[in-house]
C-alpha cells in the first residue's frame, strides 16, 4: 500500500466509504431512530414503522450528510493515522512501545477526523429524526439561524468520544482475537482468520462505543442538553440497558 500515492489511497477510501454508507444506511437509520426513541424499540419495528408510515424517502433522507460524514472521516483518519504513526514510531522503544504508539495514533486520528466531520453528523441526525419533512439545505439554514455556526458542533464531544472508543475497541481486540483464533482453531493465517478477528473487534468496539453514540444522537437531536444530564435522565427513566 506504501507504493500507492496517498492521494490515490484517500480517493479510494472516499469512494469505498460512499458505497458502504449507501448500502448500509437503512441500518444506520434504524439505529439512530432506536437511540432517539424513549423506551425499548426493536430494530425491525424502527425500520418497518418508518417504511410503512413515512415511506422509503424518509429512510434515505439523511443519506447525503451521512455519505459526506463518512467520506470526510474515513479519508482524514487514514491520512492522519499514517502521519501520527510515522511520527510516534521514531520515538518508540521496542515492540510494546510500538504497539502503544500505534494505538495512540489511531485514537488521535479517529478523534480529530470525527471532530472535523461532526457537522455532517449533526445534519444526518436531525434529518433521520424528522424523516422526509425537510432537505439538507433547510435543516442547515435553520441550525445556522437559530444556533449559529457552533450549532453544527452540537454533540461534538460525545461524537469524538465515540470515535476514540471505536478505535480503542478495534485496536485492543483485533490482535488478541486473531491470536486466540489461530491457537484454538488451527486455521491458517488467511482470509477466514482475518474475517473472524474483524468480527470480534467490531463487536467489542460497538459495545464500547454505543453509550457515547446514544448520548451523541440525543444531544444532536435536541433531546438532551449535555452529556451528564443525558446519561442521568436516560438511566433514571429508561434503565441502564437503554444506553445500548
Amino acid at each position: 500500500s506504501q507504493s500507492i500515492p496517498r492521494a490515490t489511497r484517500c480517493a479510494l477510501v472516499a469512494v469505498s466509504s460512499a458505497f458502504a454508507e449507501t448500502a448500509t444506511f437503512p441500518i444506520d437509520f434504524a439505529k439512530t431512530r432506536m437511540q432517539l426513541h424513549v423506551g425499548r424499540q426493536s430494530f425491525y419495528n424502527a425500520l418497518a414503522s418508518a417504511l410503512k408510515n413515512e415511506g422509503i424517502g424518509a429512510v434515505y433522507s439523511g443519506l447525503p450528510p451521512a455519505v459526506m460524514r463518512h467520506v470526510i472521516y474515513s479519508s482524514l483518519r487514514i491520512s492522519l493515522y499514517e502521519d501520527f504513526r510515522e511520527s510516534f514510531a521514531q520515538g518508540s522503544l521496542g515492540e510494546g512501545s510500538l504497539a502503544a504508539s500505534r494505538a495512540l495514533a489511531g485514537l488521535l486520528a479517529g478523534g480529530l477526523a470525527q471532530a472535523v466531520a461532526s457537522p455532517a453528523d449533526r445534519l444526518k441526525v436531525v434529518l433521520v429524526q424528522e424523516g422526509d419533512k425537510r432537505g439538507v439545505a433547510a435543516v442547515l439554514r435553520q441550525i445556522l439561524r437559530d444556533e449559529g455556526p457552533q450549532g453544527l458542533y452540537r454533540g461534538v464531544v460525545p461524537n469524538v468520544q465515540r470515535a476514540a472508543l471505536v478505535n480503542l475497541g478495534e485496536l485492543a481486540t483485533y490482535d488478541l482475537a486473531k491470536s486466540e483464533i489461530l491457537e484454538q482453531t488451527g486455521l491458517a493465517d488467511g482470509v477466514a482468520v482475518h474475517t473472524l478477528s474483524a468480527l470480534c473487534s467490531g463487536f467489542v468496539a460497538s459495545v464500547c462505543a454505543t453509550p457515547a453514540d446514544v448520548v451523541k444522537s440525543r444531544i444532536m437531536a435536541g433531546k438532551a442538553s449535555g452529556i451528564v444530564a443525558c446519561v442521568r435522565d436516560t438511566v433514571r427513566n429508561e434503565g441502564l440497558l437503554a444506553m445500548w
